[in-house]
């Protein structure tokens, strides 16, 4: 590989999710298969229908992502009832395919993830290859892959030291309690969304201030299973500073004495324009500035107007104002 995948970029393949289609919902996911010799995810087995529905193989291509949250296909339904019921060559695997350690220990295959490019095994998740536990096992510890069996070479003494494979609901409660014990973070939840998905939590939306988004990132790094924390929160004190430097790079509102007061991704407007016409460019570019949920426009047209003299504080905190070219706005 080129380039270090990320966890949270893989593509991993739950049996049972269901395809999404370009176009729509069809089908269940039922197989994967594998070249044995470069461990390459190849093809993937489809079950059209419910119970009794037809079977149908696509190439790895088809799949545009995978997730527990399903399949997506970058081809149509109508493209995918149309996909050959001849099954390919290669280790063919399922929900039923056993994972065999070479200490004689036995589990079943729940989960396989690999490289979004090339299609190579990254990791499989195993159940009860440890009574009553789920375990991730990284490719470098998988020894074979054959038709309907996985095997692994995990030493005794490394398989007690790896941690659990735990379900995303456990950790989603989990990550959600240790955050509600930070009182000061309370203001933050309407603005923020916490999910965990494969073992990954994703951190998005707006939050009062970047600090405030490093803290829960860190708090977060304590819950045990996580995988991997993305944490695309947007601090308002970063959101407006950005947007500020956009509208001073903007031939239509440059120096202009505009003032940007955002809570929670909420931007509100304030101070003056000469024209009408820089009011609404400087309103269509806020709208469109990515982290900003919505625009309140306090703006006035004034033709003389050199300073600006409105305050507003950010959420949770004390501010000053934002000007383009002129000041430097920090959430405190």
């Amino acid at each position: 590989m080129n380039r270090t995948v990320l966890i949270s970029e893989m593509h991993k393949f739950h049996f049972g999710r269901r395809i999404i289609c370009s176009d729509g919902e069809d089908g269940v996911l039922t197989h994967v298969g594998f070249d044995p010799a470069t461990r390459r995810l190849t093809s993937l087995g489809v079950r059209q229908g419910r119970l009794f529905g037809k079977t149908v193989y696509l190439p790895f291509i088809s799949v545009a992502t995978a997730s527990g949250d399903g399949i997506r296909l970058n081809i149509t339904r109508a493209a995918l009832a149309g996909a050959s019921t001849s099954v390919p060559e290669g280790a063919w695997l399922d929900n039923k395919s056993v994972v065999q350690n070479s200490d004689g220990a036995k589990g079943i295959l729940l989960i396989v993830a690999v490289h979004p490019e090339g299609g190579e095994l990254a990791y499989i998740v195993a159940h009860h290859l440890r009574p009553g536990q789920d375990t991730l096992i990284r490719q470098e510890m998988v020894t074979g892959l054959g038709m309907g069996q996985v095997s692994v070479s995990v030493p005794e003494d490394v398989l007690r030291t790896l941690p659990p494979y735990r379900p995303d609901s456990e950790l989603q409660q989990e990550v959600e309690n240790i955050l509600f014990d930070l009182t000061p973070l309370h203001v933050d939840f309407k603005g923020m969304t916490v999910r965990v998905l494969d073992g990954v939590l994703y951190l998005d939306g707006n939050i009062s201030s970047s600090l405030r988004g490093e803290m829960v990132r860190d708090q977060a790094l304590g819950v045990p299973g996580l995988l991997e924390i993305k944490n695309r929160l947007v601090g308002d004190d970063t959101l407006a500073g950005d947007l500020a430097l956009t509208l001073a790079g903007d031939p239509r509102t440059r120096e202009l004495p505009i003032g940007i007061y955002p809570r929670l991704g909420n931007v509100r407007l304030s101070g003056a324009v000469h024209t009408s016409q820089q009011k609404a460019a400087a309103e269509e570019i806020a709208r469109n500035f990515p982290g900003v949920r919505s625009v309140v426009s306090d703006l006035v047209i004034d033709p003389n107007a050199k300073m600006l003299h409105v305050m507003s504080a950010a959420e949770g905190g004390e501010a000053e104002d934002k000007v383009p070219g002129k000041y430097v706005r920090h959430t405190k």
